[in-house]
């Protein structure tokens, strides 16, 4: 038997209203990635200021870099736990513990972040990188976070309480700021199907009931980078 979770969606309706509810769901990455990008109190720009992730809400408006402010159709949250295994359910195998990474100021420049950014295990970062061209054919590309732990100024840190993470999603994949660094809102990548059994699908789908199908979560803005092609631009 899989291991499971519950998942907490809130949505914004076609009538602007926002409804929520909870739900179990497999524990695999493919879900799990859906849920788990920014930790509490990462501060999100919004057209209103700043505000901590764990306090918006779909239709509140919050900028991107690439297209100004949006307004937010979905937020997802789960807790990670210390010992996993014990907490999301039966399952075969060992899993490896979840980790949280810790961004200290100014580790990617002035004010990137301000003040330090702890963000989910699953978040992935703009990196731009005249290489980028050559390997993604764009101008830059989304980058796990872990592929950046150094231990210094990207530190992961195993929690040791319940930690609840969150993602945001839009009409189309956006870049947004949280402590001034650039994130990536949640998109799950290209041909999704090929990743899922179609009971899967219709058990992922169910967590964005704003959505008809994959279709609407819209293009990606950027290519996503492996930690392989990320270390070889960064060495280069």
């Amino acid at each position: 038997m899989p291991l499971t979770r519950t998942y907490e969606v809130q949505y914004l309706t076609s009538n602007d209203d926002v409804n929520q509810f909870r739900r179990v769901a497999p524990a695999t990455p493919v879900f799990e990635e859906a849920f788990s990008a920014f930790a509490r109190g990462a501060l999100i720009s919004t057209a209103s200021g700043l505000r901590a992730v764990e306090d918006l809400m779909p239709g509140d408006l919050v900028e991107t870099s690439d297209a100004g402010p949006q307004p937010l159709l979905w937020v997802g949250s789960m807790t990670l736990y210390p010992d996993m295994t014990s907490r999301v359910g039966a399952g075969a195998g060992q899993r490896e513990p979840d980790q949280m990474f810790r961004i200290t100021a100014d580790a990617f420049g002035y004010d990137r972040p301000a003040p330090d950014l702890m963000l989910g295990p699953r978040a992935r970062l703009l990196y731009r990188h005249s290489g980028c061209r050559s390997i993604l054919n764009a101008e830059a590309g989304f980058a796990p976070l872990r592929a950046f732990c150094d231990g210094t100024s990207v530190i992961g840190i195993s929690p040791v309480s319940p930690q609840q993470v969150y993602h945001l999603a839009f009409a189309r994949q956006h870049c947004v700021s949280a402590n001034g660094l650039e994130v990536e809102s949640f998109h799950p990548g290209d041909q999704p199907e090929a990743m899922m059994a179609r009971d899967m699908q219709r058990l992922f789908l169910d967590l964005f009931p704003h959505l008809e199908g994959f279709e609407g979560f819209g293009p990606m803005l950027f290519p996503r980078l492996t930690a392989f092609e990320l270390e070889s631009l960064r060495a280069a």
